[in-house]
């Protein structure tokens, strides 16, 4: 099966755009840093799209070594990734009510690639240092 992946040099790009994204989604979620109007909406799509993007181009890039056992790891990653999301979108939906649950749901918009960005790497960890595999 062929697998669409991002080059490695994906991983650092997404980085980049990742890590000021998620520093400007928190300070504009609780208030440190205040727009209006248009700038409002152009710093809160910034903020989404680079977080979604950043997320996306890290787990979607290709690994140093890409066999059989990374696919299989990547995949229960992702089965895994998928039960934790919907778990916690139930449990969020019937405890928080009113303008929270909007806040709650922006945050959920980017939720589920990073939970499977912490679990692949995870999972690569302990692949890698369980010495199971050879190493040159």
């Amino acid at each position: 099966m062929k697998l669409f992946l991002f080059p490695r040099i994906f991983r650092v790009i997404g980085w980049i755009a990742f890590v000021p994204s998620i520093v400007l989604g928190i300070l504009l979620m609780y208030g440190a840093l205040s727009f209006s109007g248009l700038t409002e909406t152009i710093a809160n799509d910034t903020a989404i799209i680079g977080i979604a993007l950043g997320s996306l181009f890290i787990t979607c890039s290709r690994e140093r070594i890409e066999d059989e056992m990374t696919g299989a790891i990547r995949l229960r990653s992702l089965l895994s990734a998928l039960y934790a999301y919907v778990t916690f979108l139930v449990i969020e939906t019937l405890v928080v009510n009113g303008m929270d649950y909007f806040y709650v749901m922006a945050a959920n918009l980017v939720a589920f690639p990073i939970i499977f960005a912490l679990r692949f790497r995870y999972e690569m960890h302990k692949y890698y240092s369980s010495g199971d595999e050879e190493q040159d």
